[in-house]
C-alpha cells in the first residue's frame, strides 16, 4: 500500500471536498426527515442495588379518590423505568384530626383539642375495635388504567379505594393531609428494594406543608432498629420501614381484641383490649424487651430521652411530658405479662384518669417529674467531675490529684458524696489513675477510694495516691501520660442533692447515682494534655445510640474511660479475659425475646464510626492484649491478633487452620484451649504482624458485610 503525505493546506482542501460530496447526497427533496422518538435516559429498575421513590403531586377528584405523581431514582439520581402496579406494596392516606372525632371518651382523652392523625381507611375489628390499617395494596388491586409508566422514571397512580372511615370522620380539603407510600420490588440479582416516601398538602389550596405531628425522627428509631441489620424496622411483609410509616395505620385510636397463646397455640387467660397505637405498641414492646430474660433494650423503660431526643424542629418533640394523654400513661403502666413476671405492678388506679393526680408541680409526679427532671439518671448527667491537677511529688513516693465536683455551677461538698465501702472491696466512690504509653494502658484497674479524699478550703478535693498502696511506679518509671477518672456517687432524692445518710442510703430512702466523668490527661511534670494519645476505635456517641446512659457502672462520657479499667493487662480472677474489646464483642450478637437475631456485631461501623474498625492503625510499637492469665500469669495475644479474636473465639470463626495463618504473618495468638503466650516470654518473640495488608478496611467490611446470625 502506498502512503501520502499532504501539508496542511492540501488536507484542508481535501477534507472540504468530501464534505461537499457527503452533503449532494441528503435528500432527493432537499428537506430534513422527521424526527425519531428520544431515547430513554435512565435505566430499568431490576438493574439497582437501591431506589428512593419521591412523591411529586397528590390530589382527590370529586368521587374523593386519590391520584398520585412520584419519581424513581437510583442512589446517584439517574431515572428508573419499569415499575409496575404490583410494586406498589402501600398507599395510605389520612389527615390531621382532634382527638374526639374517633369517638374517645373524657378519660382516654380529657383535651378535645389534642391532634392526632386520622385514617381514611379504616378497618373495623370487631366489638367495637377499628383500626386505620385498610391501606391500599398494588398487587391485590383489580383496576385497569390506574397506573402509568411514563417511561422517564415518572409515574402516576389514582387507586381504586373509596375513602372509608367508618362513618367516624369526614374528608376535609381544608386540613392538612397526607400519603404515605411504600415500594417493594425484587431486582435481577433477585435482592428485594424497599422505599418508603411520603407527601402532605392541603388539597383545598394544593399547598404543599411540613410533615405534621411530628414527635420523633426515624433516626431515633434506627440508631438500635439499624437499616439492613436482622432488628432493623422492617415490618409487615418488609415494606414498613420506617418510624413515619407505622404511624400512619397505628394510629391513637387503634385498638382490638387480643388474645395471649402460649407456644402450642392454646389460649392463656381471658381476651383483652389491646392498644394497636404506635406508641401504645412502642412503649409495650420496649417494656417487655427490656423486663424479659431475653430482653434486648438496653435502656431503662422510665428513660423517654432514649427515644423522644429532643428536636426544636419538631412541633410534638416534648409531648412526652405534656400530660394530656391518659393512654400513653397506660401504655407503660398496665404492664405486659413479662414485666409482671419481673414484678413490675400496675397503676394503682387503672383505667381512670392518670391527670386528674399526676401533672408536673401538682399533686402528684407528671411525666417530666417523674421520668426526667427529679430521675436519678437525669441528675446524673447534670453532675460533673473536673480535675484540676496532678503533682508528681519530688521523691516519687505519692501522686496528688486535686478535683472538682459540680452540680451546674454548685459546687457539690464532700459530705455529699456516697461515703460507704464497697462490697467487693474498696469504696464505692472513687478516681481511677493509670498511665498511657502508645496505645494502651499500663497497669490494671487502679480504684482509688473515698479514703483519700480530702476537701480544701475552695471545695475542691485532693486525693492522694501512695506508692505504697498502689503502682504508680510503673506509670512514672515508663514517662506515661497520667490517665484520670472518677467513679463517684453523689447523694440525692428526688433529684435534688443531700448530705449523705448511709443509712438512708441502705434503706433505698436516698440515692446515689454515678456521676459521669470525662477523662483526664497529665504529663509527668503536670502539664495539662488537652487529648487522648491513644487512637480512639471508638466513640462513646456511638455506645450512646442505643444504650443511653445505662451501661453497666458507667462513669464516663468517654471510651478511654472505659479502657482504662478493662484494658490489655486486664484479665479475670478466674482467669478469663477482660479486655474492652473482648467484653464488648462477645455482647453484641443480640436476640430478642423469641430467639430471633436482633443485632449482629459484623456491621463494623455501627460501633466503629468510618474507620475505627481498621487494624492498619494498630502499630508495631502497640502493646498486646491479656486474653486471659495462668498460674505465672497473664496470657497475651499480638496486638493486631487481639483486634480479630476478641470477636473470632473458638469454636466459632478461629482453627488450627486459622491460627496457623495467623502465626505464618507474625502474629502470636496462642492455641485454641489457652489464647496468648506468656507475658514474660512475649518480647523475646519479636512480634511483627503483617495482617494489615491483606486485611486492609475495605476487605474487612467487604468479609463482613453478608454474615448472618448463625
Amino acid at each position: 500500500m502506498k502512503k501520502f503525505n499532504f501539508n496542511t493546506t492540501a488536507k484542508a482542501v481535501f477534507s472540504a471536498g468530501l464534505m461537499a460530496f457527503a452533503l449532494s447526497g441528503c435528500g432527493s427533496d432537499g428537506t430534513d426527515g422527521s424526527d425519531g422518538e428520544d431515547g430513554v435516559v435512565g435505566k430499568p429498575v431490576g438493574s439497582v442495588s437501591a431506589l428512593t421513590s419521591t412523591i411529586t403531586t397528590a390530589s382527590v377528584d370529586e368521587n374523593q379518590f386519590l391520584t398520585v405523581d412520584f419519581k424513581l431514582a437510583d442512589a446517584n439520581g439517574v431515572a428508573l423505568t419499569g415499575l409496575t402496579l404490583a410494586d406498589i406494596a402501600t398507599i395510605s392516606f389520612g389527615r390531621v384530626g382532634s382527638a374526639n372525632e374517633p369517638g374517645e371518651d373524657e378519660i382516654v382523652n380529657p383535651s378535645v383539642d389534642r391532634q392526632i392523625w386520622l385514617s381514611y381507611f379504616n378497618k373495623d375489628k370487631g366489638d367495637g375495635y377499628f383500626t386505620g390499617s385498610s391501606y391500599f395494596d398494588g398487587s391485590k388491586s383489580e383496576c385497569e388504567d390506574c397506573f402509568v409508566d411514563n417511561k422517564d422514571g415518572s409515574y402516576s397512580i389514582t387507586i381504586d379505594k373509596a375513602i372509608d372511615t367508618l362513618d367516624k370522620y369526614d374528608y376535609m380539603a381544608d386540613a392538612t393531609n397526607g400519603v404515605y407510600m411504600s415500594i417493594k420490588t425484587t431486582n435481577n440479582e433477585s435482592q428485594t428494594l424497599v422505599n418508603n416516601s411520603f407527601f402532605y398538602w392541603v388539597p383545598a389550596t394544593d399547598v404543599e406543608v411540613e410533615k405534621p405531628l411530628q414527635i420523633l425522627a426515624n433516626s431515633d428509631c434506627q440508631t438500635c432498629h439499624r437499616a439492613d441489620q436482622a432488628g432493623e424496622l422492617s415490618m409487615h411483609g418488609s415494606k414498613h420501614n420506617t418510624e413515619e410509616a407505622c404511624s400512619f395505620c397505628h394510629t391513637d385510636y387503634n385498638s382490638y381484641s387480643k388474645q395471649d397463646t402460649d407456644s402450642e397455640g392454646n389460649a392463656i387467660g381471658e381476651a383483652y383490649e389491646y392498644d394497636g397505637s404506635i406508641k401504645g405498641m412502642v412503649h409495650s414492646i420496649h417494656t417487655e424487651a427490656n423486663f424479659s430474660d431475653a430482653g434486648v433494650y438496653p435502656q431503662m423503660t422510665s428513660n423517654c430521652l432514649t427515644c423522644h431526643n429532643p428536636n426544636e424542629e419538631f412541633n410534638l418533640t416534648d409531648s412526652w411530658k405534656a400530660d394530656v394523654d391518659t393512654t400513653a400513661c397506660w401504655s407503660c403502666h398496665s404492664p405486659s405479662p413479662a414485666a409482671e413476671a419481673a414484678g413490675v405492678p400496675a397503676s394503682h388506679q387503672q383505667g381512670n384518669n392518670c391527670l386528674t393526680c399526676h401533672k408536673d408541680g401538682e399533686r402528684a409526679r407528671g411525666a417530666n417529674e417523674a421520668h426526667y427532671a427529679l430521675n436519678s439518671n437525669f441528675l446524673a448527667t447534670t453532675l460533673k467531675v473536673e480535675f484540676n491537677s496532678m503533682t508528681v511529688a519530688d521523691d516519687e513516693s505519692e501522686i496528688k490529684v486535686n478535683f472538682t465536683v459540680k452540680n451546674g455551677e454548685e459546687l457539690v461538698a464532700i459530705n455529699q458524696i456516697d461515703p460507704r465501702p464497697y462490697q467487693y472491696g474498696g469504696f464505692n466512690s472513687a478516681i481511677v489513675i493509670n498511665g498511657v504509653l502508645t496505645d494502651d494502658f499500663l497497669v490494671n484497674y487502679q480504684k482509688v477510694g473515698y479514703d483519700t479524699f480530702v476537701e480544701e478550703a475552695d471545695g475542691s478535693i485532693t486525693s492522694t495516691v501512695s506508692a505504697d498502696s498502689f503502682d504508680i511506679a510503673t506509670l512514672i518509671d515508663a514517662g506515661s501520660t497520667i490517665v484520670l477518672s472518677s467513679q463517684l456517687h453523689v447523694c440525692s432524692h428526688r433529684g435534688v442533692i443531700e448530705y449523705c445518710n448511709e443509712e438512708d442510703l441502705d434503706a433505698g430512702d436516698q440515692s446515689a447515682p454515678y456521676v459521669t466523668s470525662d477523662t483526664y490527661y497529665f504529663n509527668l511534670d503536670g502539664t495539662v494534655v488537652e487529648e487522648s494519645p491513644r487512637m480512639q476505635h471508638a466513640e462513646m456517641a456511638d455506645c450512646q445510640q442505643c444504650h443511653t446512659t445505662e451501661i453497666t457502672h458507667r462513669y464516663t462520657n468517654d471510651i478511654d474511660g472505659c479502657a482504662s479499667c478493662h484494658n490489655g493487662t486486664r484479665a479475670t480472677s478466674g482467669g478469663e479475659s477482660s479486655n474492652l474489646a473482648f467484653k464488648v464483642h462477645s455482647k453484641h450478637y443480640v436476640y430478642d425475646s423469641s430467639g430471633s437475631l436482633f443485632f449482629k456485631k459484623t456491621e463494623c461501623q455501627a460501633c466503629h464510626g468510618e474507620d475505627g474498625f481498621s487494624i492498619q492503625n494498630i502499630t508495631t510499637e502497640s502493646t498486646p492484649v491479656a486474653f486471659g492469665k495462668d498460674d505465672n500469669g497473664l496470657l497475651v495475644v499480638s496486638p493486631q491478633t487481639a483486634a480479630c479474636v476478641s470477636c473470632h473465639v473458638p469454636p466459632y470463626g478461629l482453627s488450627e487452620s486459622t491460627i496457623q495463618h495467623i502465626e505464618t504473618n507474625g502474629g502470636v495468638v496462642g492455641t485454641i484451649d489457652s489464647l496468648g503466650v506468656p507475658e514474660a516470654d512475649y518480647d523475646a518473640l519479636n512480634v511483627v504482624e503483617t495482617c494489615s495488608t491483606c486485611h486492609n478496611d475495605g476487605q474487612i467490611l467487604e468479609a463482613h458485610s453478608n454474615w448472618g446470625g448463625q
